[in-house]
């Protein structure tokens, strides 16, 4: 396991010349949309999802790529102008998890998980790191699901909107795969609220 992390560690160090991936972004891009046509028969309904409060700090787990006043986040520009991000760590970690498969019974099993924390910690480097990332934020939740609830209320019409979703994605890929589906329940508990 120790040369896994090592393998890891030096592919995701070595710099792969490129911009933000395009295909990511398209990715968010289309997750907005769905999302959107989705709350639409809410919004048909005069129901109105409100936005979570999010802590006026960034020591919460999940940081927003947006400050207080709507501009995106020197870490989210950051991301989406570095040479060296996501795009490497998912290389790097399909590598070490094809390594892992053919030296670990079942580390197939494991392999989207180590591709995922690649990527994840290759899109962290390429944002400038942890502490930039928190230097740079006054946003910030403890809870996935009204992070992606505050995100969307708050910002899906806002002009780059895709991107700056997109550099949240990369750093936190749990919550692109929660994001739909908890602004569909929040909208939903809405739903009954108002009723």
């Amino acid at each position: 396991m120790k040369k896994l992390t090592i393998i890891i560690a030096l592919l995701i160090c070595c710099p792969i010349a490129q911009a933000a991936s395009p295909a990511d972004v398209a990715a968010a891009a289309k997750i907005i949309a769905k999302t959107s046509k989705m709350l639409e028969k809410y919004a048909l309904a005069g129901v109105e999802l409100e936005a979570p409060e999010p802590r006026a700090d960034a020591e919460g787990e999940y940081v927003v790529p947006y400050t207080a006043d709507g501009a995106v986040t020197a870490w989210a520009e950051k991301a989406l102008q570095a040479s060296v991000g996501s795009a490497a760590g998912k290389e790097a970690g399909g590598k070490a998890a094809g390594m892992l498969a053919k030296k670990v019974p079942f580390g197939g099993l494991m392999g989207k998980k180590v591709k995922d924390t690649a990527g994840a910690q290759g899109a962290v480097m390429a944002a400038g790191g942890w502490e930039f990332i928190r230097e740079s934020s006054d946003q910030s939740f403890d809870d996935i699901d009204d992070t992606a609830v505050f995100m969307h209320v708050t910002h899906a019409d806002s002009a780059g909107y895709s991107e700056a979703l997109s550099a949240a994605f990369d750093i936190y890929p749990d919550l692109k795969k929660r994001y739909s589906g908890a602004i569909k329940k929040a909208q939903k508990e809405a739903s009954k609220a108002q009723k």
